[in-house]
C-alpha cells in the first residue's frame, strides 16, 4: 500500500495541478445560448455568423454589425462536448508479479493520476478492474466523478483490488460496452503480457464503438531486464496454475529478455497502426518522471 499511497499526498497531486489529458473532443456548432457551453459547464465558443433567416431567434441577432453594416446577422458557437473518461486497470495474477516490484502499485498510481488530470477539465471520470479470479470476470467499478473535490472516492476500489485470475481483457471491454454509455475515452492499463490476439480484440472492440483509445503498459524494473538468475527452477504460471520445471541459462534468459521486447514491439507498433496513444510506464521509481515528462511528450496529457 506504500506505493499506492503516492496517489493521495498533496506534493504529488500538486505536480498533476497543470495537466490536462489530451483528448480529441467531439464539437458541434448551435445557435445562440452562450450559457448552454459544454454539456454541463461553460466552454463555449463564437463559431461564425449567417445571414438572418426568418424563424431565427431575435436574441443572437448581431446588433453591432446591423449597426455598422444594416444587414441583419445571427451568431453561432462552437460547443465543446462532455467528454467520460474510463480508466480499465488490469487486475489479473501477473499484475502483482514479480512482488518487489510492486507492479500493480505503479499500475493504481498511475490510473488515479490520470482520473485527477482529467477532473481538472470536469469531465465524468470512473475508474474500473478486471481480472479473472476462480475462472470468472471480476468486474468493479465506481461511480462516475466530475471535480476534483470528489477524486477521494476512488481510493476504496483502489485499495480493496486484488490481482487474482487470467487477464480477461476482453471480456472486460465486453462488459463494458453492454452499458451503453455514449462513446468517450478508454484508458486501459495493463502489463499486456498476454497473446497479441487477446489485447487486439480489446482495442478493436472500443475502435468499433468509436471510443478513443488509450494504452498504458506498466512493467516493473526487474521483470523489463529478465533479471532472473541462472539455475533450476520449478515455476507455476500465476494465472492458469500450470507447473514447469526449467533450467535457466545465460542464454534462456537472454531469450526471455528478447522476447518480451519482441511482444513491446508488436503492441507499439499495433497502437500506433491504430491510433491508439501508447506509453509505456517501466519501474515504480520512475513514476515522478512518467507522469510529468514522458505523459506530456507522448500526448496523453499536455
Amino acid at each position: 500500500m506504500e506505493m499506492l499511497a503516492r496517489a493521495f499526498e498533496p506534493a504529488f497531486l500538486q505536480r498533476l495541478d497543470n495537466l490536462v489529458l489530451g483528448i480529441k473532443r467531439a464539437r458541434t456548432v448551435r445557435l445562440g445560448r452562450r450559457a448552454l457551453g459544454r454539456v454541463q459547464g461553460s466552454g463555449i465558443e463564437l463559431e461564425n455568423f449567417k445571414d438572418y433567416s426568418e424563424g431565427d431567434d431575435l436574441r443572437f441577432l448581431d446588433w453591432n454589425a446591423m449597426a455598422r453594416l444594416d444587414t441583419l446577422y445571427t451568431k453561432s458557437y462552437r460547443v465543446e462536448r462532455e467528454t467520460e473518461v474510463s480508466i480499465l486497470i488490469d487486475g489479473s495474477a501477473s499484475m502483482g508479479l514479480p512482488v518487489k516490484d510492486d507492479k500493480f502499485g505503479l499500475a493504481r498510481v498511475v490510473s488515479a493520476a490520470l482520473a485527477y488530470v482529467a477532473l481538472g477539465e470536469n469531465d465524468p471520470v470512473r475508474l474500473i478492474s478486471f481480472g479473472g479470479a476462480r475462472g470468472q470476470l471480476a468486474y468493479r467499478t465506481t461511480e462516475f466523478c466530475r471535480r476534483r473535490e470528489s477524486y477521494a472516492s476512488f481510493r476504496p476500489l483502489l485499495t480493496e483490488i486484488r490481482c487474482a485470475g487470467a487477464t480477461e481483457m476482453a471480456r472486460a471491454v465486453e462488459e463494458f460496452l453492454n452499458q451503453r454509455r455514449p462513446p468517450g475515452v478508454a484508458i486501459l492499463v495493463s502489463d499486456f503480457l498476454v497473446p497479441s490476439s487477446v489485447y487486439k480484440a480489446a482495442f478493436s472492440h472500443l475502435l468499433a464503438a468509436r471510443y478513443e483509445v488509450k494504452a498504458i503498459q506498466v512493467l516493473g524494473s526487474r521483470e523489463a531486464a529478465g533479471s532472473l538468475g541462472a539455475g533450476a527452477y520449478r515455476l507455476r504460471d500465476c494465472e492458469t496454475g500450470e507447473v514447469r520445471e526449467v533450467t535457466i541459462t545465460a542464454s534462456v534468459v537472454e531469450a526471455c529478455r528478447r522476447r518480451l521486447e519482441d511482444m513491446r514491439e508488436e503492441l507499439h507498433l499495433h497502437c500506433a497502426g491504430h491510433g491508439i496513444t501508447f506509453a509505456a510506464a517501466v519501474g515504480a521509481q520512475n513514476l515522478d518522471d512518467f507522469m510529468v515528462r514522458e505523459l506530456p511528450r507522448l500526448g496523453l496529457v499536455r
